[in-house]
């Protein structure tokens, strides 16, 4: 599962669109994310979101509540203090990553309620991945690894 916690550009939200498909995972919008119906994320998904079981919520506090309803472990994919690198972390059976928005990332207020963070270490002058790139590499490690 994937939760979109302020995505803004349609063209991410459509990447991570086919990237859930690819995945049979779920996808939350929240807050200012695009929702389909919406012509640059069928044309970046290739017309996924019709597969793709997906929701918006208002609030990403609520997006996050869902989650942990449903049973999922919420990590978020952010730098931040807590965060551990990606590769590091054991991957619980049911994964939900949060992504931020593309240049502030997650906010501190849903840091604070997810159950723990992960980062991509980083060599180059950047600081970071595209948001869409970060949840592929993440969540095929995740699917790679866990139990």
């Amino acid at each position: 599962m994937f939760i979109l916690a302020g995505v803004e550009k349609p063209a991410n939200v459509g990447s991570i669109f086919r990237l859930a498909e690819g995945l049979n995972a779920q996808v939350l919008l929240s807050g200012r994310t695009p929702t389909p119906p919406n012509p640059e994320i069928s044309m970046t998904s290739m017309s996924q979101e019709d597969r793709v079981a997906w929701q918006h919520f208002v609030h990403t506090y609520e997006a996050v509540k869902y989650a942990k309803e449903q049973g999922y472990t919420v990590i978020a994919i952010e730098l931040c203090q807590s965060a551990v690198p990606y590769h590091e972390f054991k991957y619980p059976q049911k994964v939900c990553f949060v992504l931020g928005h593309e240049n502030s990332g997650v906010h501190a207020e849903i840091l604070s309620i997810c159950d723990d963070a992960v980062f991509i270490p980083y060599y180059g002058k950047n600081y970071s991945l595209n948001v869409a790139v970060s949840a592929a590499i993440v969540a095929y490690r995740a699917i790679n690894t866990s139990p």
